[in-house]
């Protein structure tokens, strides 16, 4: 704000100056003298007629000052057309020259907005990290495009506010713009119009998790718990049930959730590096070894399912379902809300590039949107990763 305030006050001194350099040169002064001098000559006349009745001057003497003075009166008249002309030029010349000012002082604001950065600190060019800075822009550039696209979608659903799937893909966009109070109201609505569906009960739940600097209170463990008796192999469901008995001080309840979350998972699931860390922090703290704990005899009973395509369910990323809500949109926002969500997960990668579960995520988005090209990249990589 203090930039933009010392930004505005030097445009307008700069133009006040201007403004008041030209506004000095006039030519009504000219003018003015002009006048006088014509009423003066004037008066002279008269004076010569009064001398010439009294005898004082001769015919030829009035005739000679006649003559001088109307001499100079026609001169008068030379100079009053060229002071007008002089006039007239100044002001025009006097208007360019302000707008040329307005004109320079606008563009330099236009072409500071298009290169420099108003956002960024202040700080001396030899500390600054220029490539930093400039990852930092163009992120904030996909987030304001990314947030109007969603607008757009949310004033769509004024419209359709039965469309579910609408309502998931507002609110995943949400939760990619950190706008996590935005995201539990659409939701919300999406839960209210479909309160048995075990996806949009784990939206909504983890939803309320953020929104509650990552606790898991009572309505979100009594949702995750009806997600889970939906389908029993919901990681997430199983994940956020464990860190909730955690929160709480049972630790034990917390290690035997997540050891049933290993025992239920694909063996190539990505998310079971985070868990282990987790199950190897609580065993540290209970002082025990992991390995005495077995899964319990439900987990057990579901055991591992079939291998999974390397993706994170609800993780970052358009997902299908994502996808097809979208298409509720134009052609070309859907297209940009879409490539816009991939977008920010492949700059996070750059900045985190050992996310294994990330490239994953950005493996699968890249082929929703069928760029095979880019999807084999990202293929290459998480093989380089994993031999």
């Amino acid at each position: 704000m203090e930039l933009w305030i010392v930004i505005s006050a030097m445009c307008i001194v700069a133009t006040g100056a201007i403004i008041l350099g030209v506004g000095r040169a006039r030519g009504g002064e000219n003018a003015v003298r002009a006048d006088y001098d014509l009423s003066v000559y004037k008066d002279q006349l008269g004076e010569l007629d009064r001398d010439l009745e009294r005898g004082v001057l001769n015919e030829t003497e009035t005739s000679a000052a006649r003559t001088e003075i109307e001499r100079r009166i026609l001169t008068l008249g030379d100079q009053a057309a060229a002071a007008n002309t002089f006039a007239a030029r100044t002001q025009t010349s006097r208007l360019a020259t302000v707008l040329i000012g307005v004109g320079v002082s606008g563009a330099a604001l236009a072409l500071y907005l298009h290169l420099g950065s108003p956002h960024l600190p202040n700080v001396p060019y030899t500390a600054r990290n220029i490539e930093s800075e400039k990852s930092a822009e163009t992120d904030r550039r996909q987030a304001g495009e990314m947030s109007n696209l969603a607008d757009k979608l949310a004033a769509r659903l004024k419209a359709e506010p039965d469309n579910i799937r609408g309502w998931m893909l507002l609110g995943r966009s949400y939760l990619s713009l950190n706008r996590e109070a935005d995201a539990l109201v659409a939701l919300k609505t999406a839960y209210e119009l479909d309160p048995l569906n075990a996806a949009v009960i784990i939206e909504y739940a983890e939803a309320l998790i953020l929104t509650d600097k990552n606790r898991v209170g009572e309505k979100a463990t009594s949702l995750l718990e009806r997600a889970l008796g939906a389908d029993p192999r919901n990681p997430r469901a199983r994940y956020y049930l464990a860190q909730g008995l955690a929160q709480k001080g049972n630790l034990k309840g917390a290690l035997q959730g997540w050891i049933d979350l290993v025992a239920v998972s694909p063996d190539t699931a990505p998310w079971l590096a985070s868990v282990g860390a987790q199950i190897t922090a609580i065993a540290k703290d209970l002082n025990v070894d992991p390995g005495t704990y077995r899964p319990s005899p439900a987990a057990q009973t579901l055991g591992k399912p079939k291998p999974m395509a390397p993706a994170i369910a609800g993780a970052p990323g358009p997902s299908q379902e994502d996808v097809e809500a979208a298409s509720q949109m134009s052609a070309q926002d859907r297209t940009e809300m879409i490539r816009s969500m991939v977008q920010r997960l492949a700059d996070r990668l750059k900045e985190n590039p050992d996310d294994l579960a990330g490239w994953r995520r950005l493996l699968q988005a890249y082929r929703v949107l069928g760029d095979d090209a880019k999807a084999a990249g990202v293929e290459a990589r998480i093989k380089s990763m994993t031999q």
